[in-house]
């Protein structure tokens, strides 16, 4: 095998393994990309079950100051259960917004990510490519350089 064979024979190569590499850095992208986008989906269930949660103490709550204002002897429409069950509400819509909003936050932060991720594994191949272009230029150029000398070789022993 001449050295213009082997120059292109490496050119080759370099662009095998640059495709393989962008292949590679592709298919990891897009693995993370779906891990993240599983734990965006699972940060707004937990935001739903956090609300949820939230939405079940406050009702504990208030069966609790009824049933103590109750035995006490006092009336359920008096202005201080109202203004008692008021204030325990508004702690709690509080509380459950900031703990709910928090839950979103984070899935919208993992879905950002996600996609991130996934314009990089579009680009990933394309990235690989062009950092193997300087090797696959010089192996065709050393093929083209090898080949011209052969000719004029060629050309001064048949002259």
């Amino acid at each position: 095998m001449g050295q213009s064979s082997m120059a292109l024979a490496g050119a080759g190569l370099s662009i095998a393994g640059g495709v393989s590499e962008g292949i590679a850095k592709k298919t990891g992208s897009q693995i993370q990309a779906a891990k993240l986008k599983q734990a965006a989906d699972a940060g707004r269930v937990r935001a739903v079950q956090t609300d949820a949660a939230f939405r079940e103490e406050l009702a504990d709550v208030q069966s609790t100051m009824s049933a103590i204002r109750s035995s006490q002897g006092v009336q359920f429409d008096s202005p201080t259960s109202f203004a008692l069950f008021d204030a325990a509400e508004e702690k709690s819509r509080r509380a459950r917004m900031i703990a709910v909003s928090n839950e979103r936050m984070k899935a919208l932060g993992l879905e950002g990510d996600a996609a991130a991720t996934l314009l990089a594994a579009r680009n990933a191949r394309a990235t690989a490519m062009l950092k193997s272009a300087p090797d696959i230029l010089s192996g065709l150029g050393k093929a083209s350089s090898i080949g011209s000398d052969l000719k004029s070789a060629y050309a001064w022993l048949a002259g």
